[in-house]
């Protein structure tokens, strides 16, 4: 892959991003994580618009709204595209090597919905994949930080991760890392929470991280109760909430290592809730109780 680009530096997650491209208006999302640090650069990228994409040879391993094909010959091991629905014209294309540190993105010149699609989809598919190779994963969840302690709340949607996060910030003055997809990353053995630039609609998330003390997974009720839950109860609870890597065994064994050496330091909660200033106060105390025995 040749870069003859200008180059822009982005740090998230603690990971390290060059992206070299002729147009960076399409990664304003991006402009709280500029760093200009060129020391490990983890992902590197080349983004570049044309006429026309061709469509990859190789195997069709995802047949959806993405299109994920396993490619066999060359320095790319796997190529992302997405076509528009009425003329199946592919709209924009990325294809990285196999440890997803590496990757192309071709994009249809003079189509804004292509444009938007480079950093708003493309790029997080890259990074949720190139993270793993770094001791994280993204996970489906809403992060807060109170204080410098972190905590997650997480479930399936409409079960009021949000409405949580929210009540830790008009109650107790919390921050909001990131609304819907925040990373979890090992760094020293214990587990740190980051915010990220893909938070939903809401466009909710701050460049910031700290240690996290507790995931907490919710379920609506018409009173507050919230409870431990065990090692083997939480690793299956919390998995479906995660980005894996279905496609590959081999990096999915990576990732579950990561997760369950961070479930092994992180107490995991039930929390059965009203969305009320009660529920909030029932895991502070839980946190604050154990941070006295740590």
């Amino acid at each position: 892959m040749v870069i003859n680009k200008k180059g822009r530096l982005y740090n998230i997650a603690g990971m390290k991003i060059k992206i070299c491209s002729s147009e960076f208006a399409m990664f304003r999302n991006l402009d709280l994580f500029v760093c200009e640090d060129h020391s490990e650069i983890m992902l590197e990228m080349v983004v570049k618009a044309n006429s026309k994409i061709s469509e990859p040879v190789g195997f069709l391993l995802i047949n959806k709204d993405v299109k994920w094909v396993a490619i066999s010959e060359g320095i790319y091991s796997h190529s992302l595209y997405f076509c528009d629905e009425e003329t199946k014209t592919i709209l924009c294309r990325a294809d990285v090597n196999y440890e997803w540190g590496l990757a192309e993105i071709t994009y249809l010149k003079n189509c804004p919905q292509a444009e938007g699609m480079v950093a708003g989809f493309l790029l997080e598919i890259i990074f949720r994949n190139r993270i793993i190779f770094n001791q994280g994963v993204v996970i489906h969840a809403s992060a807060v930080s109170y204080k410098g302690l972190g905590i997650i709340f997480t479930a399936p949607t409409q079960t009021g991760k949000s409405t949580q996060a929210k009540l830790w910030a008009k109650h107790l003055g919390a921050q909001v890392l990131n609304d819907d997809r925040p990373v979890l990353r090992l760094e020293n053995r214990r587990t740190r929470v980051y915010g990220t630039p893909w938070s939903g609609e809401k466009r909710l998330f701050l460049n910031k991280a700290v240690e996290l003390n507790a995931i907490i997974l919710l379920e609506q009720a018409k009173e507050n109760r919230l409870k431990g839950l065990t090692l083997s109860t939480s690793c299956a609870q919390i998995l479906p909430r995660c980005f894996l890597p279905y496609y590959d065994l081999e990096i999915m064994d990576k990732c579950l290592k990561t997760l369950g050496e961070m479930l092994l330091g992180v107490p995991v909660y039930l929390l059965e809730c009203k969305p009320d200033r009660e529920a909030v106060d029932l895991v502070f105390r839980a946190i604050l109780n154990r941070q006295k025995y740590l």
